[in-house]
């Protein structure tokens, strides 16, 4: 009756942690972006697919706004004759009414998407980005503001729009490669799938030894 028992306990005990497992929402992928431009500058970041979009949307021209993810971008460099950051922090942000048809490309490539740079400049009024990096959406709209962790959803490079504040000019430099791979973040399930049978093993032993012991003795 005790091994009956103590079988039942390990078997529920293993359903229930399994199940939990299995239901744990899976997290979405950070994306790695590297890229080049027409004029020489070479660039990295880290977007975040699973930041959660500000309540202020992000401000362009013509009165056109978009959907604005803070401190999405990390570990953000860029190296060019007109600007130099290494491993900053800033946004992201998504125009679902800048097509690329508006743009002048071909219809149903995607929407504009960009890294806004400094910090919280895309939903600032005035204006007031030192500079964009722009490439194609092509995500589900449907699901946005959910952002997609698919590489592909951003494989079409645009370019750097920089605003020099000195002489107030704005310069295009346009990104002539673009690489998008997804991370593999450490799976959090494995400690608990290695916790569970770490578990099931001893019960096992335990059924084992409370066995051996049930046994007759052979004469």
């Amino acid at each position: 009756m005790e091994i009956k028992s103590l079988s039942i306990t390990v078997a529920g005990a293993a359903f229930s942690a399994v199940l939990t497992l299995a239901i744990a929402p899976v997290q979405a992928a950070p994306l790695d972006f590297n890229f080049t431009t027409e004029r020489g500058a070479t660039g990295s970041f880290t977007l975040e697919t699973d930041t959660p979009p500000s309540g202020d949307p992000a401000l362009l021209r013509m009165g056109v706004t978009g959907i604005s993810y803070p401190n999405a971008v990390s570990n953000f460099s860029f190296s060019a004759p007109y600007i130099n950051l290494s491993s900053v922090t800033t946004d992201f942000n998504v125009v679902p009414s800048l097509t690329s048809d508006f743009i002048g490309l071909p219809a149903n490539l995607g929407v504009v998407s960009a890294v806004s740079y400094p910090a919280g400049c895309i939903t600032a009024p005035g204006l007031t980005c030192l500079f964009d990096i722009s490439v194609l959406y092509s995500g589900n709209l449907s699901e946005l503001p959910k952002l997609s962790d698919n590489p592909n959803s951003y494989s079409i490079g645009l370019g750097v729009d920089f605003y020099d504040p000195t002489t107030r000019e704005r310069l295009h430099d346009d990104i002539t490669n673009l690489q998008v791979v997804r991370k593999q973040p450490v799976p959090e399930s494995n400690s608990g799938l290695g916790v569970l049978g770490f578990g099931i093993a001893l019960a096992g032993l335990l059924l084992k030894r409370n066995s051996d012991r049930n046994k007759p003795l052979a004469i």
